[in-house]
């Protein structure tokens, strides 16, 4: 799953800590624990090909390592992987933590389903959750019609600035890990989603997505809730490449 040449630095060091940068513009540092009762520490993920940055954990809130590494560099939306067959959405950047089941992404795709029939400021929270979760799944009925298999627990809309996110938490059925070896599992999940128009106004939605087995739950999800509240579009650089800009140019 490494990469080779990945100039993205995941280890964090008790001493200074250097900033790596590389020649697409990621940049990766450790910052400051969350608070004085947390031992949780973090790092920041920058991405200027489409100007987006967050802090995502080190450790856990009882402060156990949790050894995160790259599976898919930060890329440009034209060369990234779709989720699903359609497209709609694809994964611009993913980190994983094999050991403890821990998957942490931000995938970008357009609105759809009833997002795309319903004026943006008429949106809720949970229809723009649902939709997102909607498009990032692959289970269908017989009929063919695709069906989410998260449920959403929790969503509501916050400020950064002049931008709107939508902060949700959500369970889905997972796969047996070395952490339970049950034949029904469930992934526990805090994501952010935030919207930003691509070239003609067309718009784009940009969702953080971290999940872990639910008997991960009760030590990551206070660091999971600092990593989707960090996440931020940043305003457009000289690096910046639009989604839609040469869309099928896969290098």
């Amino acid at each position: 799953l490494l990469l080779a040449g990945v100039a993205v630095s995941l280890v964090a060091v008790e001493a200074a800590y250097a900033v790596d940068q590389s020649e697409d513009g990621v940049v990766s540092m450790p910052t400051s624990q969350n608070s004085a009762a947390s031992k949780a520490s973090f790092a920041t993920l920058k991405d200027d090909t489409l100007a987006y940055s967050f802090e995502y954990p080190l450790t856990s809130t009882s402060g156990a390592a949790l050894p995160v590494v790259l599976s898919r560099k930060p890329e440009r939306y034209s060369s990234a992987a779709p989720l699903t067959a359609d497209a709609r959405q694809r994964i611009v950047c993913e980190l994983v933590s094999l050991v403890d089941a821990v998957a942490i992404s931000v995938s970008v795709g357009n609105p759809a389903g009833t997002l795309r029939t319903t004026k943006r400021e008429d949106w809720t929270a949970k229809q723009l959750a649902e939709q997102v979760l909607l498009d990032r799944s692959t289970g269908r009925v017989t009929s063919g019609q695709r069906i989410s298999l998260a449920t959403v627990e929790d969503a509501k809309f916050v400020t950064k600035g002049d931008d709107l996110y939508c902060i949700y938490e959500h369970v889905s059925q997972g796969s047996p890990t070395m952490l339970s070896q049950s034949g029904t599992t469930y992934r526990h999940a805090r994501a952010v989603t935030g919207a930003r128009p691509g070239l003609d106004d067309e718009l784009y939605l940009y969702t953080l997505n971290l999940s872990c087995p639910e008997e991960r739950w009760e030590d990551l999800q206070e660091p999971f809730q600092k990593a989707v509240e960090s996440f931020t579009l940043l305003p457009p650089g000289r690096d910046y490449i639009p989604p839609n800009q040469d869309p099928w140019k896969f290098f």
